[in-house]
């Protein structure tokens, strides 16, 4: 028996290369020569970082490489050599991955020597050899796909649920950002069974991707990590704002209009493994949509997608542009649109009685809800009041109406309002309502609030005066007040007219006006639909003001006085002067001349002159010059001395006169250079007249020369000469 085991041994021998060379051609490691030369090029190139593991997913195993060079006509080739030397290989192709199971003739208990060679053309390149244990070699899942990021202290939290019956592993990451090459962190020994966590490093302002992966035990040699995880992509920190401008078009008949955006989203630079549309890179711009009026409605916001145009109403909203990425929103940008201030009068019609106020307006479609919104003009719009109408249907004449009660304080006070009605079929949208219509509506009794205050009157004319007054209290409710009107009354004939203004004057000039008659003004404010109340009445009379003829009067007599006085002056000064020349002709000087000088008997004599040559400056008539000499009575007795002077001074008839340049005697020369001196003149005097013959030649051309020229002596002179005659 036993001999004949001994003898099956070599057939057994025999038959099994034979089942391997069958086992090459179907499955499993082929333990055969490769069909090439078994040589290694020496390139650095080639095979390198091979890795064989058990896979937990399907109970099968793994090796996996990588191959730098060439890879045209590169085939793969995974060797196995078993503890007893035998030798098989996988034929992998051009992939750089090969699985297997425990069936294919590689004894996963033990341990066994990998490595992989790469033949190309006729060189063959290997990579270095690994000796493992394949059971015990586990490789470990990367983090599944759905990684929560979360920031937290100026980091990054990563956290993912723990695959299961892979706890206790050891967690790597790497990440780049644009442009940059991987950087490798460690994420440390997870003992969480449920969860694992990484912190990761987080860059402002740039976007990053992250990559993690996993291994069973931490610190043992050969230990193969997982494949890397999905890219992590991390978008900018703030999240970058689009530059966003809008325009408003203006109400259509519908009540709405167009709010058309312009934006312009920012490019953001990404990593290579971020480039896909479902990285979670993607930043949304959303708009949140705040309507302001109307604060009484049910629902005032809502956040929509950014697109070109909406379509609003005319009320005015706040439009929020609202950026947001994986982290949440980022920085907003709000913009306010003002609400439609078009007013339209008289489509309004308010009626107010005693206890409440009620309102007629055309209506919208069927079934609509009104909000009607009312606040003091000037006021902050926040405070504004509005109440809500239950949906209601349009009435034959197709106008809504609602009443207000007086205890809502709807527009009692005397001042002016602002109204603006909307409509919506949907009231809880707030992008569906649609403005009805704008007014203005002065509060109270317009009439008598409206009357105009302080009517002043300005005479301008003899006929015509200006009439004043201060804006009525309509005039700042737009729209509400339609005209002035000016009445003057003539209390004498009670003559009434009345003058139409604008309620953009407050001013009118009266014309025609009678002097001396009294009139009475008015004036009131009118609206579109009521008459107002007239002013306090005014009296007034044209009359002529003595204040202003008494000015002109005294300054023309003042103007006529002067004058008077002027020509008065003028007058008298050159009649003084004719009269003084005739009543007072100039006399010779007595001390320039002797011609005066007469003895006491003279008495009254008569100088006459008959030629006009002797005076060449006059040539005038001839006038005779008379000579009154007055004489004491103890000198009456020289009166024939008078005579005889008269007989020398006298030239014979045909007798020629003495030139005028004749040179006269020393003696007689004294008395025609000037005053005499003080003994010139002696009791003598007349004696050495009647002696000098040319002395009394000379005497004419003295007194002509007198007569030229007046002078006259002193009184004192005078007198010294006459103390010497006597």
């Amino acid at each position: 028996m036993g001999q004949r085991v001994i003898r099956l041994v070599p057939l057994l021998l025999l038959l099994l290369p034979r089942q391997g060379a069958d086992a090459c051609g179907t499955m499993g490691c082929c333990f055969q020569d490769p069909p090439y030369p078994d040589a290694d090029s020496g390139l650095a190139s080639g095979p390198r970082d091979l890795n064989c593991y058990r896979i937990l997913s399907n109970a099968g195993y793994e090796c996996s490489w990588e191959y730098e060079g060439p890879v045209a006509g590169v085939s793969h080739f995974l060797r196995c050599c078993l503890k007893t030397g035998r030798c098989c290989y996988f034929a992998a192709g051009s992939a750089t991955k090969l699985q297997f199971s425990d069936q294919d003739g590689i004894p996963v208990l033990h341990a066994v020597t990998l490595w992989v060679e790469s033949r190309a053309a006729n060189w063959t390149e290997k990579s270095p050899n690994i000796t493992l244990n394949l059971y015990s070699s586990v490789k470990y899942d990367p983090p599944p796909g759905n990684i929560k990021v979360s920031r937290s202290a100026g980091q990054l939290l990563m956290k993912w649920e723990t695959p299961a019956h892979q706890d206790g592993a050891e967690v790597q990451f790497r990440h780049r950002t644009p442009g940059s090459p991987w950087k490798l962190g460690d994420c440390g020994r997870q003992d969480d069974a449920d969860f694992e966590s990484c912190l990761c490093p987080l860059e402002m302002d740039t976007a990053q991707e992250f990559q993690l992966r996993r291994r069973l035990r931490p610190g043992v040699p050969g230990g193969p990590w997982s494949s890397w995880s999905s890219p992590v992509c991390i978008p900018p920190e703030p999240p970058p704002q689009a530059k966003v401008r809008f325009s408003v078009e203006q109400l259509r008949p519908d009540g709405r209009r167009q709010v058309t955006l312009h934006e312009q989203l920012p490019q953001l630079e990404l990593p290579e493994g971020c480039l896909g549309p479902d990285s979670g890179m993607e930043v949304t711009y959303h708009v949140h949509l705040h309507m302001l009026s109307c604060p009484c409605k049910a629902k005032a916001t809502r956040t929509l997608r950014l697109q070109k145009k909406l379509i609003l109403s005319g009320a005015a909203y706040d439009l929020t542009v609202v950026s947001r990425n994986r982290f949440g929103p980022g920085p907003n940008q709000t913009w306010h649109i003002p609400a439609y201030t078009h007013s339209e009068p008289g489509v309004l019609n308010i009626s107010t009685g005693a206890n409440r106020t009620t309102m007629h307006w055309p209506a919208r479609a069927q079934g609509m809800t009104y909000c009607i919104e009312w606040q003091p003009q000037g006021q902050d719009k926040s405070l504004a009041t509005c109440t809500l109408t239950a949906p209601q249907d349009r009435d034959p004449a197709g106008m809504a109406t609602h009443s207000l009660s007086q205890g809502s304080g709807a527009m009692w006070q005397k001042e002016c309002y602002r109204i603006t009605i909307f409509a919506s079929a949907h009231p809880e949208k707030p992008t569906s309502w649609s403005t009805v219509l704008s007014t203005y509506h002065f509060g109270g009794n317009a009439s008598e609030a409206g009357s105009p205050q302080h009517v002043s009157v300005k005479k301008l004319s003899q006929d015509s005066v200006s009439v004043d007054w201060t804006p009525s209290l309509l005039s700042t409710c737009p729209g509400v007040l339609k005209e002035y009107v000016v009445r003057c009354q003539d209390e004498a004939s009670n003559q009434v007219s009345e003058l139409s203004v604008k309620a953009t004057e407050t001013q009118i000039t009266l014309q025609g006006l009678r002097a001396a008659t009294a009139y009475k003004v008015q004036v009131r404010a009118d609206t579109a639909k009521w008459r107002g109340a007239w002013s306090q009445p005014l009296r007034f009379t044209v009359e002529v003001q003595v204040s202003e003829l008494s000015n002109l009067s005294i300054f023309l007599t003042s103007l006529g006085s002067f004058v008077s006085i002027l020509l008065l002056g003028i007058f008298g000064y050159l009649g003084l002067n004719r009269a003084v020349r005739h009543l007072c002709p100039p006399l010779p000087t007595p001390c320039a001349s002797t011609a005066v000088e007469f003895s006491g008997s003279q008495g009254k004599q008569v100088w006459q002159w008959t030629s006009p040559a002797d005076f060449p400056e006059e040539v005038s008539q001839q006038e005779a010059l008379v000579v009154n000499i007055s004489w004491d009575k103890g000198e009456r007795a020289d009166m024939d001395t008078a005579g005889l002077l008269k007989e020398k001074m006298e030239l014979p008839l045909g007798a020629p006169e003495p030139a005028l340049d004749t040179e006269l005697p020393l003696k007689d020369r004294k008395w025609v250079q000037g005053c005499p001196e003080a003994g010139t003149l002696g009791p003598g005097w007349q004696d050495s007249l009647e002696d000098s013959p040319a002395q009394a030649a000379g005497l004419p051309l003295l007194l002509g020369d007198l007569r030229q020229s007046p002078k006259f002596c002193s009184q004192g002179e005078t007198e010294t000469s006459a103390s010497s005659h006597r």
